[in-house]
């Protein structure tokens, strides 16, 4: 089996926003960084929101980025990409100055542009993961091609009673196709911010994994706090609830880091 230069993981909610899905997305990277003692490349494609993962990874996003790239303004890719003021070993490329409505490549432009955008940022950061955070409202032309190229999609959900719908809202208009036409994927689904007490089918949520795995991860005023603070948690000592949320993300890690090795090694 031929072995992957890197592996894509796309970070996705669908059209729920709110759940959390940038602050995993940024915290993934440094983890990931850590583990596979790897560069990490994270692509924010927030255009109209707040730029989450950018900013908890220390960069401004008030600069080119993604769709600057796409729409032809900008066509150096060393211009786009900045090294985090937090890690090191995390690179990112902003949203960009643009906002979806401004956006008016066609869709095969559109679809070459964002592949060569990655490729190439790839080769320059030397990066064996490239994590691409999904925003709720983004070009549909960019979701699909984001989620063709990744190997993992992480489908992050609010822990909640109507999360059995969402999911298989996912399911059927953007996994089940893909499945349909031979691609191969990891889906994993996060159900994020668990509340002791409250009733989720889970089982039923559990139905929409494909070749991956199912996680859980806790409320956490403090995971809450750093994040509106725009600070990454993974740099703290855990305590309280951070150490509460530590304990099953820390698993999460390692599960996402054992299906990385297993896509670089060829062996998936």
């Amino acid at each position: 089996m031929l072995k992957p230069r890197f592996v894509v993981i796309s970070f996705f909610s669908g059209l729920k926003g709110g759940t959390g899905k940038s602050t995993l997305a940024s915290n993934t990277a440094i983890a990931l960084s850590q583990t596979l003692r790897s560069n990490v490349l994270l692509i924010d494609l927030g255009l109209d929101s707040t730029a989450t993962s950018s900013r908890i990874l220390g960069i401004n996003p008030d600069k080119q980025g993604v769709v600057d790239y796409i729409n032809g303004a900008v066509d150096n890719v060393d211009q786009l990409i900045s090294r985090s003021q937090v890690i090191p070993s995390i690179y990112v490329i902003p949203p960009g100055t643009l906002r979806t409505w401004q956006l008016n490549m066609d869709p095969e432009t559109t679809q070459a542009r964002f592949n060569n955008l990655i490729s190439s940022s790839v080769v320059k950061t030397i990066s064996q993961v490239v994590i691409i955070d999904l925003p709720a409202h983004m070009d549909q032309v960019i979701t699909v091609n984001s989620l063709l190229l990744s190997s993992i999609i992480n489908v992050v959900l609010d822990y909640a009673t109507y999360s059995d719908s969402v999911a298989e809202e996912i399911d059927n208009y953007y996994i089940q196709p893909m499945i349909g036409k031979g691609f191969r994927k990891i889906i994993n689904v996060i159900l994020n911010k668990a509340i002791p007490g409250l009733d989720v089918m889970d089982q039923k949520i559990r139905g929409f994994i494909h070749n991956g795995e199912f996680f859980v991860l806790p409320m956490s005023p403090i995971v809450h706090y750093l994040t509106s603070t725009m600070k990454p948690l993974v740099i703290y000592v855990p305590k309280g609830s951070l150490a509460d949320f530590r304990i099953p993300f820390d698993k999460y890690v390692d599960t996402l880091t054992k299906q990385i090795k297993t896509m670089l090694t060829g062996t998936y």
